[in-house]
């Protein structure tokens, strides 16, 4: 028996293993950093949690990008094209989103 799921379209595979990973890579890197808190600075877990972020980050357009091109490229795609696309897009919304928040609060305190 063979795994016909993503014979379609190899790229929209790709586009959908760039939105897994984002989505778990930024989960990991916001938990990773809530469960720190203040106790970052000391943490050997740190410079993962931000090279996890920072890989998430690039992963998500990406992942926008390959399912876009997957999707005109392909006669059939598949759902995991259009699945890749949303989660790229939420993932850029999380970077950004705590981009503003970490430029708040730099600039009230300071």
């Amino acid at each position: 028996m063979s795994n016909t799921l993503f014979q379609p379209s190899k790229l929209a595979a790709a586009s959908f293993g760039l939105g897994i990973g984002g989505f778990v890579g930024i989960l990991v890197a916001l938990l990773t950093g809530s469960f720190l808190g203040a106790a970052v600075q000391s943490s050997s877990l740190a410079p993962g949690a931000a090279a996890g972020f920072w890989l998430a980050a690039v992963m998500s357009p990406a992942a926008i990008v390959t399912g876009i091109v997957a999707k005109m490229r392909a006669t059939q795609p598949g759902w995991w094209s259009t699945l890749a696309i949303l989660l790229g897009a939420l993932v850029l919304v999380v970077v950004v989103v705590t981009f503003v928040y970490i430029l708040a609060l730099a600039s009230t305190t300071s």
